[in-house]
């Protein structure tokens, strides 16, 4: 059990997957909240069993749902981890070491440092251009605002409460990664990537698709001029 965390879990009709991470998450964590996105299949029966927070966002998205969290967090420090099962528990204790260490303010995972079997060892077309499309955007992103990231877009981090919140962050959908990344380095934030072992999806299919590269690619311009 780790002091003083709070572990965030955004979720949307992953009921399945949650019946699996949830009993994992309390063991690093007193207080693990599963932000729903108003699911219909029994996510609120699966919290209540495992005795964790559960507590409605907007119906916004993604975005919206981890600011919900935030708010809600009862402790100094949270953990982003997505309810789809592909997040590597074994990544939590490395994130909390490096955020309680007071060294950074944002730490970030990476699976181009990790791996992912989503991107690099999806051998599908479509597993294809998302993986060339993640280079891309990172490409992109180093480029206009002088970075050095692997991977803009992987979901697992770290921050301060109190850190997160000063953000402000404004993207409600999956742009909220690039959103809370592009603000943290326009504040100057002192941000540490780790490699992070991206598994496979356990239940379900994955609600990113591939078109959202385009909004990606408009919001990265966007918080670059603004």
């Amino acid at each position: 059990m780790l002091k003083n965390l709070s572990i965030i879990v955004s979720a949307k009709n992953e009921c399945e997957n949650l019946k699996t991470i949830l009993p994992i998450l309390k063991e690093r964590s007193d207080d693990v909240i599963v932000v729903d996105g108003h699911s219909n299949d029994g996510t609120e029966e699966v919290c209540l069993l495992n005795k964790v927070n559960f507590v409605l966002d907007n119906g916004l998205g993604k975005g919206d749902a981890q600011r919900v969290g935030a708010f809600t967090a009862k402790h100094d420090y949270i953990i982003f981890y997505d309810a789809d099962g592909s997040h590597d528990p074994g990544d939590i204790v490395n994130l909390y070491n490096e955020i309680t260490s007071e060294q950074f303010e944002l730490i970030v995972c990476s699976r181009k440092k990790g791996g992912s079997l989503d991107l690099n060892c999806n051998l599908t077309f479509i597993g294809l251009i998302r993986s060339t499309g993640c280079d891309f955007l990172t490409l992109l992103f180093n480029k206009f605002f002088k970075t050095k990231f692997s991977d803009i877009l992987y979901s697992l981090k770290s921050s301060s409460k109190k850190n997160f919140i000063d953000l402000k962050t404004t993207e409600n959908g999956f742009g909220i990664e690039i959103d809370i990344l592009a603000k943290s380095v326009k504040k100057k934030y002192r941000i540490k990537e780790i490699p992070s072992r991206e598994n496979a999806r356990v239940h379900g299919e994955s609600k990113l698709s591939t078109p959202f590269g385009v909004y990606f690619i408009y919001q990265i311009f966007r918080e670059w001029l603004f």
